[in-house]
């Protein structure tokens, strides 16, 4: 390293003002002692010397201290209402940006009203009052089509198809369904008001429709069916205002998703939809509907925690269970379980899907030398909670291993959640059964699962592994009833017979 370029810029800096000073020095000495030819072209050049040291000085300044200008640099006030400028600026770019998803979603109302104010804002931006200008001049759609346009499905589904997780990979496992039926499927995708009402629609989704068959209604003023159904409770918390009029012989909205994420006093209630605005938005698009939920957990907390809620609501006692293909789920071979036990689960890895207190977590999931817990989907709330990640542990990234070929190498799949966490149903342990693996759960899903899967508080499942590693034929049995279980209730059978119950007959071409 050589020169001063090892030297920070502070040190730099005082090294060539106080060079600076030495020169101003011998200026002065030389306007005494020399003539002006020598010493006014000498004292030039200082002060060229001292006005680059001073701009870059400056400059150095007006980059620490976020300045514009050198006006903003002596005056710190400038500096703070251009800072607030450019921050309200990039607000109201996102608000715009947020605004013009929800008009291309089909939000219009208070979407245009909103875009109106902007325009009409005198202290905005130009540009952004032109942007908003723009969007608030956004033409609505075509007429509505003639009687004889009216489109008829067997089956049209309402619901956000821009979702991850169980809701996409239920409304995917019926479309299937209907499909391989020769059945004529319609999909009306209806994003959530409030957040991502731009993204795009699911590939799971979007891979199905073919233009025929299944396809994405859009524009249409008026359609029939001979089965409406509207899955997501939360997307009717905002209805679009571009919906078409629907006949429809049944109407159905599957609840997959109780009113609020927690029911302990402990942990919050987290409302996430409410009972009565879902309720009045679709009365008044589509009149009398009833609701089915997805098994008895969220069916209870309907009545338990939101029965005065429920008034109107027709709610069926029969549950819309999400349906599995049995059939293409590997399955774990009937071997005796190792020395080493391979005791498993699979979650999304978040505070939810964990054990909340590290007590439990260590109980549910023991920390020995005959254990190997395996996850897959991640381990950083868990290792949060505990401290550190146990020895035994070991994880894998959900998108690197199939869940099906995941579940059939364990010999326990062990699912313990937050206490105070609702889940609507339990999509993992259904898949962890069908795939032949003995399943342990908290009591709570009892009603749900029945003899499908063993129950145990935290601190007896290490008990309930050790019994059926001893005992190879019980072990087997509760294999077998697992598997029975998933197909009385979860299988592609089973749901053909709720939909018949609907007057879909899906005994078809398959």
């Amino acid at each position: 390293m050589t020169g001063l370029s090892h030297l920070s810029p502070i040190r730099r800096t005082a090294i060539a003002c106080a060079g600076l000073t030495a020169a101003v020095g011998v200026g002065a000495v030389l306007a005494y002692t020399a003539p002006p030819a020598v010493y006014v072209p000498y004292l030039a050049g200082v002060l060229v010397a001292e006005a680059v040291v001073v701009a870059r000085g400056a400059k150095r300044r007006m980059a620490d201290t976020g300045s514009a200008n050198l006006r903003e640099l002596v005056s710190p006030r400038n500096r703070r209402q251009r800072q607030r400028r450019e921050k309200e600026a990039r607000k109201l770019n996102t608000e715009l940006r947020l605004l013009r998803d929800r008009l291309g979603s089909g939000f219009f109302g208070d979407t245009v009203e909103r875009l109106e104010e902007i325009a009409a804002d005198g202290a905005a931006p130009s540009a952004s009052r032109t942007a908003a200008r723009v969007l608030a001049e956004w033409r609505e759609r075509p007429a509505p089509a003639a009687e004889a346009d009216v489109k008829h499905f067997d089956v049209v589904f309402v619901s956000n198809f821009n979702l991850g997780g169980g809701t996409t990979q239920s409304n995917r496992n019926e479309i299937e369904m209907l499909r391989a039926a020769g059945k004529q499927v319609g999909l009306i995708h209806h994003p959530l008001y409030q957040n991502h009402s731009a993204r795009p629609i699911s590939a799971k989704i979007q891979s199905l429709v073919d233009g025929e068959q299944v396809q994405l209604v859009e524009g249409a003023r008026k359609l029939s069916c001979d089965l409406l159904l509207m899955r997501f409770p939360p997307f009717a918390s905002r209805l679009r205002d571009d919906l078409p009029e629907i006949d429809a012989a049944r109407k159905m909205l599957i609840v997959n998703q109780a009113p609020m994420t927690y029911y302990s006093l402990g942990t919050g209630h987290r409302p996430v939809w409410d009972v009565q605005t879902v309720h009045r938005n679709l009365h008044g698009w589509i009149g009398d509907h009833h609701w089915r939920t997805v098994g008895p957990l969220v069916h209870q907390a309907l009545v338990d925690s939101h029965g005065s809620e429920l008034e109107g609501v027709e709610l069926s006692p029969e549950h819309w269970y999400p349906s599995f293909d049995t059939a293409a789920s590997p399955r774990r071979d009937e071997s005796p379980v190792p020395a080493v036990a391979r005791v498993g689960r699979h979650s999304r890895d978040h505070i939810s899907k964990w054990p909340e207190l590290a007590g439990d977590l260590r109980r549910a999931y023991p920390e020995r030398e005959d254990v190997a817990v395996r996850v897959l989907g991640g381990v950083e709330v868990p290792r949060r909670v505990l401290g550190r990640l146990p020895r035994n542990w070991s994880s894998t990234a959900f998108d690197s291993v199939d869940v099906g070929d995941f579940l059939q190498g364990l010999d326990f799949y062990v699912y313990y959640v937050n206490s105070a966490l609702l889940e609507a149903f339990g999509r993992a342990p259904v898949e962890a059964m069908a795939a032949g693996v003995p399943t342990i759960l908290p009591p709570r899903f009892q009603p749900v699962f029945g003899e499908g899967a063993l129950y145990a508080e935290p601190a007896a499942v290490a008990g309930v592994i050790e019994e059926l590693r001893g005992d190879h034929d019980r072990y087997l049995k509760q294999r077998r009833i697992g598997l029975d279980t998933v197909e009385r209730l979860f299988s592609h059978e089973a749901h053909r017979g709720r939909f018949r119950s609907l007057g879909i007959d899906l005994d078809g071409p398959r």
